[in-house]
C-alpha cells in the first residue's frame, strides 16, 4: 500500500521492468549484495546485480539499495524517483525487511508515484521463523563484559559507543528477533543486567538463577515463561579463585519442561578459564577439570530425566584440545556436526576489544569451526531429538557488540 505522504508531483507509473539491482553499502558491501539478491529472488528477476561507487548516476529501471549512517539501525525508508526505487536501512535487517515490502508492491503490479513510497522499522518485530519441524530454539552469546562509564579511546575515534546502555537495546532486539525458547550467555555482569533484563522481560524471559547469593552469575541462562516451565537449576562457580577470573567462570544447568507437550530437556550454559598455558601454567588442565564438573553434571541429569542435553559456552579451547575431547569422548556432539538441516562453519570470532575497536577479522588459528572455534554448542543424550540448524549470526550490527558472533541451534524434541 502505496504511503500517504508521496510527493505532491501526482504523476502516476506502471511498476517498471528493473533492469539493474545496484547497491552501495556504506556499512559493508557484503550487505548490500546480499539484499539484491535477495530482492532479484523475490521478483524473480533476471536484472543484473552490481556495486555503484559514491557519486555514480543511476539509470533508470534501476533498484538502488543503500545503508548510509544518518538512517538508524533498525529504521528504512523507500522511495521512487524517475524510474528509480532507493532503498536505505540502517542495518541488514531493516533492508531486508524493506525489501520484502517492496517485492510485494512489485509483484502486486501496483502504481508508483514519485516520492516516498513507504518507511518502517524492524524494532520490536520478530523477524526470523523457526525451520519446519522445530520446536526449540536456543540462543547462545559471549556479549563482552564492558561495564566502564567511558568510551575508550580508540573506539571514540571510530565514532562507536561501546557501552552497555548503547547495546543492551541491540541485543535486546537480537532476542527479540528470533524469540528462542531459551537464552544462554557468558560475561554478564550486574551492571548489563540492569539495561538488558527489563527489556527482554517484556518478551517474557526471566532468569533461572542470578547466583548463590553471594557471588553474581556471569553464565546466567534466561528461559520464556510462556512456553517453558523450569524444574531446576543449579549454579556451580568454578574454584580455586586463581581459575575463575574474578567469579567469573562458571557454570549454569538446568532442566526444564515445555509447558505444551511436557516434554523434559536440559541446557548446560559455561565460560571455561582463559588463559594459555605460555601465560599460566596449568590452564589447559584448568579448563579440562572445568569439563569434568560440567559432564558430571550432566551424567546426574541424565540419571534423573534421561532428556537431551544442551551445552553452550564460551570455552577458550579448540576441539583439538584436551579439555574439549573429553566432551567428545562422553558423547557430546557439535550441534554443527548434528545439524540435519544447515551447519554454519563459520569459527565464530573476530577483533572487538576496547584497544582494538573492532573488525571483521579473525585471529583465530583457523577461519573453519572444527579448528578455530572455542566458542562450543553440544547435544547429548539425545534420543529422539535432533538438531535442524545451526547458525552463526553475523550481521554487521553485530561486530562492534562483541568479540563473539551469536550462535543459533533450532531443534526437535
Amino acid at each position: 500500500m502505496l504511503f500517504s505522504t508521496a510527493l505532491a508531483s501526482a504523476a502516476a507509473y506502471g511498476t517498471p521492468k528493473f533492469e539493474r539491482i545496484a547497491y552501495r553499502a556504506e556499512a559493508e558491501a557484503e550487505e548490500g549484495e546480499e539484499i539484491a539478491r535477495y530482492i532479484a529472488e523475490l521478483i524473480d528477476t533476471d536484472a543484473d546485480i552490481c556495486a555503484v561507487e559514491e557519486g555514480s548516476a543511476l539509470k533508470s529501471r534501476s533498484i538502488f539499495i543503500t545503508n548510509s549512517p544518518a538512517t538508524g539501525l533498525w529504521e528504512y525508508t523507500a522511495s521512487y524517483r524517475r524510474g528509480v526505487v532507493t532503498i536505505d536501512g540502517g542495518g541488514s535487517w531493516a533492508l531486508r525487511k524493506a525489501a520484502g515490502r517492496l517485492a510485494g508492491i512489485i509483484n502486486s503490479g501496483a502504481r508508483m508515484k514519485e516520492g516516498q513510497i513507504f518507511k518502517g522499522t524492524v524494532e520490536g518485530e520478530f523477524l526470523f521463523d523457526r525451520p519446519e519441524g522445530c520446536d526449540l530454539r536456543i540462543l547462545d552469546d559471549n556479549i563482552w563484559d564492558y561495564s566502564k562509564d567511558t568510551i575508550p579511546p580508540v573506539w571514540q575515534a571510530l565514532g562507536v559507543d561501546c557501552r552497555d546502555f548503547v547495546r543492551a537495546p541491540q541485543y535486546a532486539q537480537l532476542v527479540r528477533a528470533y524469540m528462542p525458547d531459551i537464552l544462554t550467555i557468558q560475561e554478564y555482569n550486574a551492571h548489563m543486567d540492569a539495561e538488558l533484563l527489563p527489556r527482554i522481560a517484556a518478551y517474557g524471559y526471566v532468569h533461572t538463577t542470578t547466583g548463590d547469593g553471594t557471588n553474581w552469575n556471569n553464565t546466567p541462562i534466561f528461559y520464556n515463561k510462556d512456553n517453558i516451565e523450569l524444574l531446576e537449576c543449579e549454579y556451580v562457580l568454578y574454584t580455586p579463585s586463581k581459575w575463575s577470573n574474578h567469579g567469573s567462570k562458571s557454570f549454569t544447568s538446568a532442566v526444564f519442561r515445555r509447558k505444551s507437550d511436557s516434554k523434559v530437556f536440559a541446557v548446560l550454559n559455561t565460560h571455561l578459564w582463559w588463559k594459555s598455558d605460555r601465560a599460566q601454567a596449568g590452564s589447559s588442565q584448568a579448563r579440562a577439570s572445568q569439563v569434568r564438573l560440567m559432564i558430571a553434571q550432566a551424567q546426574e541429569i541424565k540419571a534423573k530425566y534421561n532428556c537431551p542435553v544442551f551445552v553452550t559456552g564460551d570455552m577458550n579451547a579448540e576441539e583439538s584440545t584436551v579439555a574439549i575431547r573429553q566432551f567428545l569422548e562422553e558423547g557430546f556432539v557439535p550441534c554443527y556436526k548434528a545439524a540435519t538441516h544447515y551447519a554454519d562453519m563459520q569459527n565464530g570470532h573476530h577483533i572487538c576489544g576496547p584497544v582494538d575497536g573492532f573488525s571483521r577479522t579473525s585471529r583465530r588459528r583457523s577461519p573453519e569451526r572444527p579448528a578455530g572455534a572455542i566458542d562450543h554448542c553440544f547435544i547429548w543424550n539425545s534420543g529422539e531429538a535432533k538438531v535442524l540448524v545451526f547458525d552463526c549470526i553475523t550481521a554487521y550490527f553485530t561486530v562492534p557488540l562483541t568479540d563473539h558472533y551469536p550462535n543459533l541451534i533450532d531443534a526437535r524434541l
